[in-house]
């Protein structure tokens, strides 16, 4: 245990050193004013991740923050900083992104606590919707393509949750990375096509 938690503190010192070819980041803050949905618009090519929690409402990736292309959002009273990284293949493996990743889960033990604590809230929403052996039917369903490649937004109504319920493309559709929610939208990209279910 001694030797691990020694390993994490080394890469905690080597990492901030890398070189600007392999690492070259910055730091954003987003508030959501007021409970309100606020966009911050930054290259997130090289991954977003929540460095520091500014405000007391609870901020959740894919929840209450979140990115897309060219932009951090935030909503539902979260303020907070984000580490916004640039990471360039050339000449680099992913072990550098590994280390990176391993001391930002160090750094960011409370903001992970506070997350995993939304996951088991979230387990016992899906445990709400079922009854009796079957699942509530969903409000409404929602067909979302990304036909070749292109980045597609398609409206919804309502404010429930929403989730692939069928998925029609060979490549496979994972939240907040080639489909996600925004307000009453939801968004597909790189060849995510879907019929999603709102509840």
């Amino acid at each position: 245990m001694k030797r691990i938690v020694s390993s994490v503190l080394v890469l905690a010192l080597v990492v901030p050193s890398l070189g600007q070819s392999a690492y070259a980041g910055q730091t954003v803050r987003c508030e959501s004013g007021n409970g309100q949905y606020k966009s911050c618009p930054v290259d997130t090519r090289g991954g977003v991740t929540l460095s520091r929690q500014l405000s007391s409402s609870g901020c959740w990736q894919n929840d209450t923050w979140g990115y897309d292309r060219n932009r951090v959002w935030v909503t539902n009273g979260c303020r907070a900083e984000f580490n916004v990284g640039d990471y360039q293949s050339s000449g680099h493996d992913n072990s550098n992104a590994v280390a990176g990743a391993v001391v930002v889960g160090l750094i960011g033990a409370a903001i992970l606590a506070n997350k995993n604590k939304k996951d088991r809230d979230r387990d016992r929403y899906d445990d709400d919707r079922y009854n009796g052996g079957n699942y509530y039917q969903p409000s409404n369903t929602v067909r979302c393509e990304s036909n070749d490649n292109n980045y597609v937004r398609c409206p919804f109504y309502g404010r429930g949750h929403v989730e692939v319920q069928r998925q029609l493309s060979k490549t496979y559709c994972q939240y907040g990375q080639n489909w996600g929610v925004e307000r009453n939208t939801i968004w597909v990209d790189n060849g995510c096509r879907a019929d999603f279910a709102v509840y």
